[in-house]
């Protein structure tokens, strides 16, 4: 039917909700790995959150369109809307509006636009989850991503040509770059206004996510089902971008048309057959590439079995030498400019020094906890962001430029003899920088027993707050093959993942069967500099406040432990500068723990009391170790910082082990000191986040057991080593 009131549709300032209130929504939806999560974070800033779809553990980024004010939700990367995974399944279920979704209308939500992140190097795939977004019945616009990609395989995509045979909105971006994102609020902006619809494939009853309400609203906006000549491509000047509206001005007015009830078979037939009309459309030949493309030639050498995982564990290597040998000096700096008493440095502990000299309370209770506590702990805070800097950045240029994916590709084939496959390798690698986001990733395995499994072992994975403690021992007593112990370390931490899968196998992954792993390896890419340096600022600068507050709390309890005096013959009054370590609440409570760790050969009680504050933050084990000694930190050198000035310290640390293993055995009890430090529970936040995802019973019998298996990896280096000194 026509429609007299309607005027040709043009792009409002602001969103045009066709419905009575309430705030525009936006869904992204797309297959894995097309850039959806770059423009949703573009397009938000720092309008985002990560929120938990109704009765799921799948992560759902939601955040408002800074230039649209809209809500726009990120959903998981998805290959269909046929659901076999949770991931899937919360994105069939947002898309339809099913009750109880993010966007049910019965709670007042409601979906105004669809936005579909198209692969231009695999338009057949994402043609394909858009003509089921199509059977929904939702609006949809679509955006072209990898369009140089596909460009350099001989198979570039038009994205007016594409517009006028998909009838909607559709526009080529490249979501690295600024560039072109203008253009992206003015078509959207469009979309909200005029709702369009896919031409060729109407909305279906049975489709998953079907949603009826979408499917029946009546059109009066331009944006109706049908077919229509594709108007002029609107440009922006400034950034060479430009996108087709798919539709005439003219407005017709109708219920889009809907497709019988048919079985599973007949609706992928016709999705098929509607994908091989659209590609005979914009390709303007198939002819199949006469030589290999880069990637596919680079492939041959990295998905090798042999030499890929040689070449991982050489990665492996090279960076974590990086981490323990460049970034050394900028820690020493970073930590100076808070805990330095050194008169010629300008520090935050001199700052204080001179502010409380100017009131006569240099010498008092207040002092020492504002410069040995206060000051202390921000200076190895500090230290930590260079050291989290480099390791975040390098995994940013692994993500970027497509080898993450052939790390999982690779470990498959391992994986899946241990119950699992594939897809936890990435969650597990990300365990390398910190636990925390290991186990956040983790929630979207598809499999629940494979999740369980997966939040089991990650503690194993070697966080880089260990790397300190690492670097720290291998300096004392191996410094001249400290890189290769430190190297040996994550061997040894990749050997204690596989083997607690392969015995989780037979308890919970025993009957799995496991899904076939679908992965799409997308072309490799020369990561972008700004926005490798953006995300990794953000998530260096998470880490560090996030773990800063728990290292500055315990480095002031330790404080506060240590200046309470306990069964000394002395008088010492609280804090008192004569207080020794070892006649304090801190040395007493260590000493407790020395029968228990005397048969790992580091059961003496400087050591244990630095794996007593371990417990809470790995971070706070070297400042403990140092601080138990009664150093100032000219005596301590830069070893909180991991230099290689380590003042009193290495004396100190031989003569501890020695008196608890023996003399001759300091060295292999300080192995067995690292490999209790790698084994054992990671810290309280690592605790806390596996309480959510599997419980707090499981967690619980799980802390239990990686203290038991920690002690006795320890105890049995020391003891069976002794054989052969």
């Amino acid at each position: 039917m026509s429609c007299p009131n309607c005027g040709p549709a043009s792009a409002p300032a602001t969103p045009v909700l066709p419905h009575e209130g309430g705030e525009a929504t936006i869904l992204l939806v797309g297959n894995p790995n097309v850039g959806k999560s770059t423009i949703f974070n573009h397009v938000t800033g720092a309008r985002q959150a990560v929120i938990n779809a109704p009765g799921t553990t799948v992560n759902v980024m939601a955040g408002r369109w800074k230039a649209l004010g809209a809500r726009v939700l990120d959903l998981p990367g998805t290959y269909s809307l046929v659901a076999t995974s949770p991931d899937e399944e919360v994105v069939r279920e947002t898309v339809s509006g099913a009750p109880g979704s993010m966007t049910d209308p019965a709670a007042g939500q409601r979906i105004d636009l669809v936005l579909a992140v198209l692969d231009g190097a695999s338009m057949t795939r994402s043609l394909y989850l858009l003509a089921q977004i199509a059977h929904t019945g939702q609006p949809v616009a679509a955006v072209i991503t990898m369009a140089d990609v596909a460009e350099s395989n001989g198979e570039p995509v038009d994205a007016t040509t594409l517009a006028a045979a998909l009838g909607i909105p559709t526009m080529v971006i490249d979501p690295r770059s600024s560039r072109g994102y203008a253009l992206l609020d003015e078509m959207v902006r469009t979309a909200i206004a005029t709702r369009p619809r896919l031409v060729g494939i109407a909305p279906d009853p049975s489709a998953p996510g079907y949603s009826a309400s979408a499917a029946h609203e009546v059109q009066c906006d331009g944006g109706c089902a049908g077919e229509h000549p594709a108007s002029p491509a609107r440009r922006d000047e400034e950034s060479s971008h430009s996108y087709s509206t798919g539709k005439s001005g003219s407005c017709a007015c109708s219920s889009p048309q809907e497709s019988p009830e048919r079985d599973d078979m007949e609706r992928a037939l016709e999705i098929f057959s509607w994908v091989d009309g659209i590609e005979g459309t914009i390709r303007t030949h198939k002819a199949a590439p006469q030589k290999l493309s880069p990637s596919d030639k680079v492939d041959r050498f990295l998905l090798n079995p042999a030499l890929g995982t040689l070449l991982f564990f050489g990665i492996l290597w090279l960076l974590f030498m990086l981490a323990g040998t460049w970034v050394g000096p900028i820690q020493d700096w970073f930590d100076a400019r808070f805990s330095s008493t050194d008169p010629g440095e300008i520090s935050l502990a001199n700052g204080i020094s001179w502010a409380l000299a100017h009131t006569g309370l240099e010498n008092s209770w207040l002092a020492s906890l504002l410069i040995n506590g206060l000051a202390t702990g921000l200076g190895v805070v500090a230290s930590f962001f260079p050291l989290m800097f480099v390791i975040y950045a390098a995994f940013s240029v692994l993500e970027d430029s497509g080898y993450m994916a052939r790390v999982a590709f690779l470990g498959d084939r391992l994986m899946r003899k241990l119950g699992l496959d594939g897809r936890v390798i990435l969650p597990l690698i990300m365990g390398f920088g910190c636990n925390l986001p290991s186990l956040a990733a983790a929630r979207t395995i598809p499999s629940a027993r494979q999740r369980l499994v997966t939040v089991l072992i990650t503690p194993y994975t070697s966080c880089a707050a260990r790397l300190a403690i690492y670097l720290m021992i291998a300096k004392i007593f191996f410094p001249t093959v400290a890189g290769t112990v430190i190297w040996a370390m994550y061997v040894l931490s990749l050997i204690l993942i596989v083997f607690g899968a392969w015995v989780l196998k037979f308890f919970i992954t025993r009957d799995e069967a496991a899904a076939p792993l679908m992965l799409v390896l997308p072309a490799y890419q020369v990561p972008r500099l700004f926005v490798m340096a953006k995300s990794t600022w953000t998530r260096s600068w998470t880490f560090v406040t996030g773990a800063g507050k728990i290292i500055v709390l315990m480095t002031m309890a330790v404080w506060l432990m240590s200046s309470i005096p306990v069964g000394s013959e002395d008088n010492h009054s609280f804090a008192d500068p004569e207080l020794a370590m070892e006649d304090s609440l801190y040395g007493a409570t260590a000493r407790v723990l020395e029968p228990v760790f005397a048969p790992t050969g580091f059961g003496e009680w400087h050591m244990t009391g630095a794996l007593m504050t371990g417990f809470v933050a790995k971070e706070t084990v070297v400042s403990s170790i140092v601080t138990s000694y009664n150093m100032d930190p000219e005596a301590a050198g830069d070893a909180e910082d991991k230099g290689d000035d380590l003042g009193e310290l290495p004396e100190l640390l031989h003569t501890s082990l020695e008196k608890s293993a023996g003399s001759g055995y300091e060295g292999l009890a300080a192995i067995a000191f690292l490999v209790f430090v790698l084994a054992y529970t990671p810290c309280m936040a690592t605790v806390a986040e596996q309480a959510k995802l599997i419980g707090g019973k499981l967690t619980t019998m799980a802390v239990v057991v990686q203290l038991g298996i920690a002690w006795l990896l320890a105890t049995g280096i020391f003891q069976i080593g002794r054989f052969f000194l």
